[in-house]
């Protein structure tokens, strides 16, 4: 089973899965993304969260204006100060995810400004590209009220390439051509599009996040009565911790960084725009035409049929 379809969740014990499908949680209407929230830099005088970690500083901006309650909670938790002397409690190296938040080291024992899960939130224009910054969301509450909810649990996600596969997914999804164009450039998680919730990014220190997926680490004991291995990616504790020292609150200055790390240049960003939306065309022309996926569909029954072929003859000849 691919990225695009699972993930694994929040603790290192009594651990529930999450099955990651290739539909979003939300209903999301793809006139209403704005790309470039994430694409380009961010805004002077945006919201950023420090982390000082064992391994160095990772900055992130907060998308304060996207997703506010989420982003709220984090920062009432930092000026608390719940955050310092945390450690990675888990890191899923198959999706790059980093997990942080918890008071104690098995993932059990996370808060929020309320002291209770709070109903998650999120934006049309948030997706989990590499480097984002996410909220660990859960599905919670009874046949009648469920629905997804987050608390101090969060990750980063290091540097994933999207494979063929995945882009595949994507595009049979109907995921749009700015949307799978992104991902192929960015890198990301887009199975967990709209799941977990993303509320940053990294902008400086992403050498650092891409360090602590590659450190030496134990798989976890994931053996969850009644969950198959089969619907989650297996989670690792890291053999020597990466501990957040401390966690400050600040605003982005373009002035402090020669570059931004996961951020496309302007003119890289406008490209991508007109070639996008070239390639949406066409897709929407072929699937009013119903004619949308065949193109590929005959291209790999040729290859089949030429592989056949090939087997055909090779038997022939010995």
């Amino acid at each position: 089973m691919s990225k695009l379809r699972k993930f694994a969740a929040a603790a290192a014990s009594g651990l529930t899965a999450v099955c990651m499908m290739t539909s979003c949680g939300n209903s999301i209407d793809p006139e209403n993304i704005d790309y470039s929230v994430q694409l380009l830099a961010p805004q002077e005088g945006d919201d950023i969260a420090i982390f000082e970690t064992s391994l160095g500083t990772i900055t992130a901006v907060l998308y304060t204006d996207e997703v506010p309650t989420v982003v709220q909670n984090f920062k009432d938790l930092v000026e608390d100060g719940f955050y310092d002397n945390q450690v990675i409690y888990q890191v899923v190296p198959t999706v790059g995810a980093e997990m942080f938040g918890s008071s104690t080291e098995d993932g059990n024992s996370p808060t929020s400004n309320t002291e209770k899960p709070i109903k998650a939130e999120y934006s049309d224009s948030l997706w989990p590209f590499s480097g984002s910054l996410c909220a660990l969301c859960s599905e919670m509450g009874q046949l009648w009220n469920k629905g997804y909810y987050f608390d101090s649990r969060s990750f980063f996600i290091a540097d994933m390439p999207i494979d063929e596969e995945t882009a595949n997914q994507m595009e049979a999804n109907y995921f749009p051509a700015m949307m799978v164009n992104a991902f192929e450039e960015l890198g990301g998680v887009p199975g967990i599009s709209q799941y977990h919730t993303v509320f940053g990014k990294v902008i400086d220190g992403m050498e650092v996040v891409n360090a602590i997926n590659e450190l030496p680490m134990t798989a976890i004991d994931m053996d969850v009565e009644g969950v198959s291995a089969e619907d989650y990616e297996q989670g690792y504790t890291l053999d020597e911790p990466v501990t957040i020292e401390k966690v400050t609150l600040g605003t982005f200055h373009a002035e402090d960084y020669d570059e931004l790390d996961n951020t496309l240049t302007q003119e890289e960003y406008d490209a991508m725009v007109y070639t996008s939306a070239e390639e949406q065309a066409k897709i929407d022309e072929a699937i009013a035409n119903g004619t949308y996926g065949q193109e590929e569909s005959e291209d790999a029954s040729s290859e089949e049929s030429s592989a056949d072929s090939s087997e055909e003859e090779s038997v022939a000849e010995e």
